[in-house]
């Protein structure tokens, strides 16, 4: 089902119309003369935006300029193999002694003597004029004003085309067509006959299928979805990945929508969090780029727009028989990894998201507004100190409850709760406090985006209260090195019972303090004190997984009213 979601992706797109060429980025280009002379190299290269999780974007150099270049017609790991028009530097030009690159080299030149032949095309006779006479003392002078890459491919550029590359001239391409047409017809002669899984069409099942690029966790050199390398994996006598029962088409095709949603050149279509990839695209085109970038944006303009648009499109939506499909994707060596799949309806899928954002909404700590716009990698870090120690199941489990509208695991409530223990005062940020209130929300218990005196379960008042201690030991003593929080929310959070005497012992003393020195605030503590107190029949001695959540909840909802208030004094 997902190959074949990913087929009729490439078909819409028109992606596999022309399998004699591939996009590829190729940042080098060299200068040949009218009569074949080297005229130098020339890099082509733009930038990229990075976003930082703090700061202004960063950019850097992309990996070159893309062009339609020809595809593999053979296996590129064979010693002596070349890529027709354009390969590694080390494949086309005298870099390196290396024998492999030599021997790679020498094939690229007699390939390009034979299209030459062939063609007459003068662009191509100039090429290996210069392929001949070209020194390597001038291409090490050239090289030596950049940074190229082990990898960077290079293609040629004959003077006068004015800057187009031999790639780009057409009498090269129609050659290249029929030479790669003859290529692949014989290659799919050596393969058995089948019915394709994916097209249901009778014809050539494909040995091996092309590699996708590369993703967290894989090769540097790509990655493929089907491949059979161990006899375990044959059956039917079937070698490869015939086993699969894929025909040339249609493995071409999923593969080129792979790889476009991956390098997202069709639409935002990708996400990336923890080591994981998450693709997106629906059956008919529509535009998501805002709708993705809720995921990873902390601009609350954008999350607006988004909800405001899922509201007003209503109506027409519960018409909408479009679907949406996410693939979570990963990468094991040479291979890639399918985590999860979904398939739903875009409506259903935007009420979902809709809903996530509901329930991540939360007062922030100044109680000054509600906020919704949490990205996926801060959530991420509300679990854990530092990134590395967020679960790798994390991602997909924010992406599921997002999409699917589901329950997030306790083991998610677990961590927030953790931080918040060793965090102590500083660990109550909108984010993690957001995240705990979707958790219980999503259990069955309904917690508020903010103080909600009506609440009257113990774990959230005794949680109020803890932040009442609070207040009231600042007004008493003011900034103190480890305040009550830091000391004692850890065993105030999971057995009150064992810590609030203790709490009210001290509670009195600095309302003893603040009658002689702030005498209004320590009747209104006192006031506080009392009609929190007043709804508990009993100081629990253990609180649950949840109800520590509660508590954190009442502690947070406490502490932004009263930070409210004093704004507002």
């Amino acid at each position: 089902m997902i190959l074949r979601r990913l087929y009729e992706l490439a078909e819409r797109e028109k992606l596999a119309d022309d399998p004699a060429f591939e996009a590829a980025p190729i940042p080098y280009i060299i200068k040949v003369g009218r009569d074949g002379e080297f005229l130098g190299i020339e890099e082509r290269r733009g930038e990229v935006t990075i976003p930082t999780r703090k700061g202004p974007p960063k950019t850097k150099p992309d990996r070159g300029k893309e062009l339609l270049a020809t595809r593999a017609h053979g296996n590129t790991a064979n010693s002596g193999f070349a890529r027709f028009f354009a390969d590694t530097l080390a494949r086309v030009l005298p870099v390196c002694n290396e024998p492999k690159s030599m021997a790679s080299r020498k094939t690229f030149w007699e390939q390009m003597a034979k299209a030459a032949a062939d063609t007459g095309d003068p662009a191509l006779l100039a090429a290996c004029v210069m392929g001949r006479t070209v020194a390597a003392e001038a291409v090490a002078a050239e090289l030596g004003k950049y940074k190229p890459g082990p990898g960077d491919r290079c293609t040629l550029a004959w003077h006068p085309d004015e800057g187009l590359t031999i790639l780009d001239r057409e009498p090269v391409r129609q050659w290249w067509r029929g030479f790669y047409t003859r290529f692949d017809q014989a290659r799919q002669g050596d393969g058995p006959q089948g019915i394709c899984q994916i097209t249901g069409e009778m014809g050539p099942i494909a040995l091996t299928h092309p590699k996708l690029p590369t993703i967290p966790g894989g090769m540097s050199a790509g990655v493929c979805v089907v491949s059979n390398d161990k006899d375990a994996f044959l059956s039917y006598g079937l070698d490869g990945a015939a086993n699969a029962a894929i025909g040339f088409r249609a493995a071409e095709g999923y593969t080129r929508a792979l790889t476009a949603l991956i390098q997202q050149k069709l639409h935002r279509s990708r996400i990336g969090l923890g080591g994981t990839l998450f693709l997106f695209w629906t059956r008919q085109k529509c535009e998501m780029d805002d709708m993705l970038a809720c995921f990873d944006s902390n601009n609350p303009e954008l999350v607006a727009k988004v909800l405001r648009s899922f509201d007003e499109g209503r109506e027409a939506t519960a018409m909408d028989t479009n679907e949406f499909y996410c693939l979570t994707l990963s990468g094991n060596s040479a291979r890639a990894v399918i985590r999860d799949y979904l398939e739903a309806r875009l409506p259903e899928v935007k009420t979902n998201l809709r809903q996530w954002f509901t329930d991540l909404r939360i007062v922030e700590p100044w109680g000054k507004e509600l906020v919704t716009y949490f990205p996926l990698w801060q959530l991420a870090l509300a679990t854990a100190r530092e990134s590395d120690g967020v679960l790798p199941s994390l991602p997909g489990q924010f992406i599921n409850a997002a999409l699917k509208n589901l329950p997030l695991a306790d083991n998610v409530l677990a961590a927030c709760l953790k931080r918040l223990a060793a965090d102590g005062a500083d660990g109550f940020r909108a984010t993690r406090m957001g995240l705990i209130k979707l958790i219980l929300t999503r259990k069955g218990t309904p917690m508020s985006e903010e103080l909600n005196v009506g609440e009257g379960t113990p774990a959230y008042l005794c949680g109020r209260l803890m932040a009442v201690f609070e207040r009231l030991q600042f007004g008493a003593l003011g900034n103190v090195n480890a305040n009550i929080v830091d000391r004692f929310y850890g065993t105030a959070s999971t057995s009150p019972g064992l810590v609030y005497p203790r709490l009210f012992k001290s509670a009195q003393q600095h309302l003893g303090k603040l009658q002689g020195e702030k005498p209004g605030m320590a009747v209104n503590m006192q006031k506080d004190i009392e009609r929190v107190c007043g709804s508990i029949s009993a100081f629990p001695n253990l609180l649950t997984l949840t109800q520590q959540g509660e508590f954190a909840l009442g502690f947070y909802h406490q502490r932004a009213a009263y930070r409210k208030g004093k704004d507002n004094q």
